[in-house]
């Protein structure tokens, strides 16, 4: 007699929980930020430097636009950017923490997240400018401080998510945001007592991670908030113990690998 084994059909939640999302927001954003630079290069060709310089600050985040009434500048500045690795680093960036993020939350609320990230990163770099911690004729863009933000939701909404962003290795997504985040802070008060300036505005960074934690804590609730704290004072506490691994790693990222590219 033989004897077969009854074949199990897989259940619905089964079948869920092996599906693969397409995060179809931010994949729109990602081109839209593609044809945002395509113009950016197809006006600077047809017109010339000086000319797309004036068109491109009329639309990037300065004071001068806010007091002549141009207040869309707060959206329209993180769509440009300044060259290639600096498009694609942000739109790897926005791939890694956008799709976390549109997992766990769906579009709508990625995509209020993504806007008001991008207002957040762009008062903290006017009030950086209002308090003489930046220069006050600054003129910035870029989808940092948006993805910032993102990055501030994903480490309450999906700590775990394994990204390989910004190292080229797997590593768990709330140890990303606690190095970039102790990293950015470093930087900008290095820069405030130093004086040196970098061409990066580390003030939208912070301000679009902090935007990021408190509206993490908001929709994941105080108590799973209270433990991702926790989590993360922990690895704060951990950090130093393998600070070699992280150099290591340091080593081996898109940072580098575009800076050796288009450096």
């Amino acid at each position: 007699m033989a004897f077969f084994k009854k074949k199990t059909q897989p259940t619905e939640s089964n079948a869920r929980k092996f599906k693969v999302k397409i995060p179809y927001l931010i994949i729109f954003l990602m081109i839209v930020i593609l044809l945002a630079y395509a113009w950016q290069n197809y006006y600077f060709y047809s017109y010339g430097k000086w000319l797309a310089r004036d068109q491109m600050n009329q639309l990037a985040l300065s004071w001068d636009n806010l007091a002549e009434g141009r207040w869309w500048v707060l959206i329209t500045s993180v769509f440009l950017h300044g060259g290639p690795d600096h498009l694609v680093l942000n739109l790897i960036a926005l791939l890694f923490f956008g799709k976390a993020v549109e997992d766990a939350l769906g579009w709508k609320k990625t995509l209020l997240i993504f806007l008001a990230g991008a207002v957040a990163g762009n008062l903290a770099v006017l009030a950086s400018m209002f308090l003489g911690l930046m220069p006050a004729d600054s003129v910035t863009i870029g989808a940092s401080g948006a993805i910032f933000t993102l990055l501030g939701v994903a480490m309450f909404a999906e700590p775990l998510e394994i990204v390989i962003y910004p190292f080229l290795v797997p590593v768990p997504l709330i140890l990303v945001a606690v190095l970039y985040t102790i990293y950015n802070v470093g930087a900008f008060i290095s820069g405030i007592f130093t004086g040196a300036e970098s061409g990066i505005a580390y003030a939208a960074h912070i301000g679009g991670l902090i935007s990021g934690i408190l509206i993490g804590l908001k929709i994941e609730g105080k108590k799973k908030g209270f433990i991702m704290l926790l989590a993360i004072l922990a690895l704060l506490i951990l950090i130093p113990m393998f600070w070699n691994i992280i150099l290591y790693l340091e080593s081996y990222n898109y940072i580098n690998v575009f800076s050796e590219m288009f450096g």
